[in-house]
């Protein structure tokens, strides 16, 4: 039989050089609903085998995907962008903004220092719109931290580690929102989380002083970078518009 893919003569249910089935079946919508609905589903790969293996033992899945085990695993990066759009459903639901913590001193600022309330509310806005990009700029902004401190791996696998726990912090966000009703960028339960899946995935780098040095410092780097980014950005903007 002649791979498809690759044009390879094989026999069996799979080809040898690229893995391509030997019998595929045609689209219809529900070969469609149900590969998606898999896909994600599965708790033997997909979404779900993230959920769980992150959860039950975060280092070393996380490690050994970066060493190579890579098979169910479903992707870093579109872990952390279903995460982050599960989050604005759910923030939408309990219809609080950005900055309603701070919802009380508003007429307060304003009297007192008006540039700084209209700045203010300028940075919400925008941030508030573009949170979702926004938000996962930490990936980044952990990542810069961590491969300037433990230069084990390269930055690109900083930034797959990364990756998988900003996105199961979320996840861990969002089933504590009923209880912890703060914004994500303030909330203690996504902090406390980065901070866990920080310390199991990188403990085995060096000495516990270190990584609870790169812990501390890598996520008030990326709080602050949040507030930076849109206020320069917004600069920016009124400077040559």
């Amino acid at each position: 039989m002649e791979c498809l893919n690759c044009k390879t003569l094989f026999e069996g249910k799979f080809c040898p050089e690229c893995g391509q089935k030997s019998e595929t079946k045609r689209f219809t919508f529900q070969k469609i609903t149900n590969d998606t609905f898999t896909t994600i589903t599965n708790a033997d790969k997909g979404f779900f085998f993230n959920l769980k293996n992150l959860t039950l033992n975060p280092g070393d899945n996380i490690n050994n995907y970066l060493d190579g085990k890579r098979k169910h695993v479903f992707n870093p990066f579109s872990y952390a962008f279903i995460a982050i759009g599960l989050y604005l459903i759910v923030d939408h639901y309990y219809d609080y903004s950005l900055y309603s913590s701070v919802s009380n001193t508003d007429n307060k600022i304003k009297d007192i220092v008006p540039e700084t309330y209209n700045l203010g509310q300028k940075i919400g806005q925008f941030t508030r719109k573009y949170l979702k990009f926004f938000y996962l700029l930490n990936i980044i902004y952990l990542s810069l931290m961590t491969w300037s401190i433990l230069r084990k791996r390269n930055f690109v696998e900083h930034l797959v580690s990364n990756a998988f726990i900003i996105g199961h912090a979320i996840i861990i966000t969002v089933v504590f929102i009923p209880l912890i009703k703060v914004p994500i960028f303030f909330n203690p339960v996504t902090l406390i989380s980065i901070g866990i899946l920080m310390y199991f995935t990188y403990r085995a780098y060096e000495e516990k002083f270190i990584i609870l040095l790169t812990i501390m410092f890598g996520i008030v780097i990326s709080f602050l970078l949040q507030l930076i980014v849109p206020t320069i950005i917004i600069w920016l903007k009124g400077m040559l518009f």
